[in-house]
């Protein structure tokens, strides 16, 4: 049956797509592994030769040229396993390793558990964007928190305002209140939140007697289990930055974006050419 003339477009553009997809490689590829640290020039073994960055996530085929005395640390997707590779060569990636060319060394790095710090792939958060909207605004804590004393914290445009802070139960019993000028706080050891349960955090506004806005978030206390897992696979403070920016990855997937936050800030200041992780740091 002779085809249409939209039926031989279609067929067209599905043949044009195809030859695209085929060009692109694995543009369009589940990525293999992310970068969780550089030291020294490394860049793309390709005509663009971009340099490689921290956080930047690479698919199996791609190739990374690592001048003398560079580094790049690297955790895959698959397995959890991390690598690091050093210069001078090329690495080519597999979808669970990097394999050494021209020169360049591959060791596996000694990492406690790593099938516990397995990643999702394409599962980097963004960070978001902050709207500078006039008024209160509750900016933390984050939809789930690891500590059961978590920070709390707003935003104003108004002066010389109280707020009136309370966290709710699901009950709707108050677990926490405070009057306060600051914009911050923090609840205390004696009224640490329990494990797994959801709350919400109401802050009133007032001048004077006049209540003049009500903010409003909610939050959930990680499970007990959760914090047991994030204790056992923290690394020490000053272990090296690919195994800070890996715990970071991971506390990222599991929602305690607070936390990962602290130790982005540490991992920019050991990596202070490293601007993702300077934006990851401030992210609310």
């Amino acid at each position: 049956m002779a085809l249409t003339s939209v039926g031989r477009s279609v067929l067209a553009g599905a043949r044009a797509a195809a030859v695209f997809a085929l060009a692109c490689g694995c543009a369009f590829a589940q990525p293999a592994a992310v970068v969780t640290d550089v030291q020294g020039p490394a860049a793309m073994a390709n005509a663009a030769g971009a340099p490689i960055a921290i956080l930047q996530t690479l698919g199996a085929g791609d190739r990374v040229r690592l001048a003398a005395g560079a580094r790049v640390a690297l955790l895959f997707y698959a397995d959890g396993a991390q690598y690091d590779a050093r210069g001078p060569g090329e690495i080519t990636l597999d979808a669970q390793r990097p394999r050494a060319s021209s020169g360049a060394v591959v060791q596996a790095r000694a990492v406690t558990a790593p099938s516990a710090m397995r990643l999702k792939p394409g599962g980097l958060v963004q960070g978001a964007l902050v709207m500078r909207n006039l008024g209160l605004r509750v900016v933390a804590p984050d939809p789930q928190v690891l500590s059961p004393r978590p920070e709390l914290a707003w935003t104003d445009s108004r002066t010389g305002t109280v707020y009136d802070v309370a966290v709710i139960d699901a009950s709707g019993a108050r677990a926490f209140e405070q009057t306060t000028a600051a914009r911050t706080t923090q609840i205390p050891e004696s009224r640490a939140l329990a494990p797994g349960q959801s709350y919400a955090l109401q802050v009133t506004a007032r001048i004077g007697d006049q209540v003049v806005q009500v903010a409003r978030a909610e939050f959930r206390v990680a499970s007990a289990d959760l914090q047991a897992q994030a204790k056992a696979l923290a690394p020490a403070t000053d272990a090296p930055v690919a195994e800070r920016v890996a715990y970071a990855l991971w506390l990222e997937q599991n929602d305690l974006r607070d936390e990962a936050r602290r130790w982005w800030a540490a991992a920019a200041q050991s990596r202070p050419e490293q601007g993702s992780l300077q934006e990851r740091a401030g992210a609310r």
